[in-house]
């Protein structure tokens, strides 16, 4: 497995990085009109067309270092777990359920049930169900107006608008195997967390440069240089993580999904860690309204909660570890 990034993938975010800058300004009061100019300008860059893993993270990656509020996550990753093309929101999380997808209740035919935390609802053409069919999670694919209820819920980043959304005999266009969407869906919600923790890093470094107290920049004070230290260590660690994961998934590698699992757990604490760095250099201001650092945090959180957060996918994998070892030890 090669690591290494390719320069198409290198030209790939650095042509994204300019479009983002023209395109987008900021998630700040950001209007429905305002994603949709996005999302055209997005389908006309042809990041929509058939990527890898890696060259999705890149992208992911880009919009949290841009705050940009598009459904290009659950859009990406339906298609990539099952050629799926259409903007997309995954309705999986339920009242009371888990990021789990065997624990689902609703049923596939009809769909019937309701879902939690599907993010940018009203702007899709297309809901992808997580709902059971013969006791087994499947995927059914419902169109937007087959929905019985579309209702806004809190979400503590406007940048990703939550809906809850209600099924009642809703007719499915077509049901499907739910394969890799767990995991793509994970990797892709933590490159964009690793993004937004990479731009705080960059710009807790520029203003630890250029901050002056008592006639010298702050940046000289040795016990912030530990701390930028270690957000740097974190920040290209979770990346590393998050790349070896994507990797791994496009090679097909027999343990792709822990690896994934593994890259959501170490990114959902180690993007906070970057996040609460970065607020201890930027001190009082960055607790201010008027100061982005906190919109930065706020992605980072939306992230981390989406398709399982840290606590659940170590949980999973201490439970599948402990199961290998049982059946070892039984062998």
């Amino acid at each position: 497995m090669d690591l290494e990034l390719t320069d198409e993938q290198t030209w790939l975010a650095e042509a994204l990085d300019t479009l983002l800058e023209r395109e987008w300004t900021s998630a700040r009061g950001a209007t429905p009109e305002q994603r949709a100019h996005l999302w055209q300008a997005l389908e006309a860059f042809g990041l929509l067309d058939e990527l890898g893993a890696v060259e999705l993270c890149l992208a992911a990656r880009a919009f949290g270092a841009h705050l940009a509020s598009t459904p290009f996550v659950p859009t990406a990753a339906l298609r990539y777990a099952t050629g799926v093309d259409a903007r997309s929101a995954i309705a999986l999380l339920e009242p009371g359920g888990t990021w789990a997808t065997e624990h689902a209740h609703t049923s596939a035919r009809p769909v019937d049930g309701v879902k939690l935390a599907v993010e940018h609802a009203t702007e899709v053409e297309r809901f992808a169900v997580v709902a059971t069919a013969d006791g087994a999670p499947v995927l059914a694919l419902v169109a937007a107006g087959e929905a019985a209820a579309i209702e806004p819920q809190p979400s503590l980043d406007p940048g990703v608008p939550l809906f809850t959304v209600s099924f009642e005999g809703a007719r499915a266009d077509d049901v499907i195997e739910i394969g890799r969407l767990g995991s793509i869906g994970a990797l892709l919600s933590a490159a964009e967390a690793v993004g937004a923790a990479g731009r705080l890093l960059e710009d807790a470094r520029a203003y630890a440069a250029e901050r002056r107290q008592f006639g010298r920049t702050i940046g000289a004070n040795q016990a912030l240089r530990h701390i930028l230290a270690d957000m740097y260590v974190r920040h290209v660690s979770a990346w590393s993580t998050v790349l070896y994961a994507a990797a791994a998934l496009d090679d097909e590698l027999p343990d792709a999904r822990r690896t994934a699992a593994i890259a959501k757990a170490y990114v959902g604490r180690g993007a906070r860690e970057v996040a609460h760095g970065a607020l201890q250099v930027f001190g009082g201001i960055a607790f201010t309204e008027e100061h982005q650092a906190h919109r930065f945090l706020r992605r980072i959180i939306a992230r981390d909660e989406q398709f399982g957060n840290a606590a659940h996918h170590e949980r999973e994998l201490g439970r599948a570890l402990a199961a290998g070892l049982l059946e070892r030890q039984a062998a």
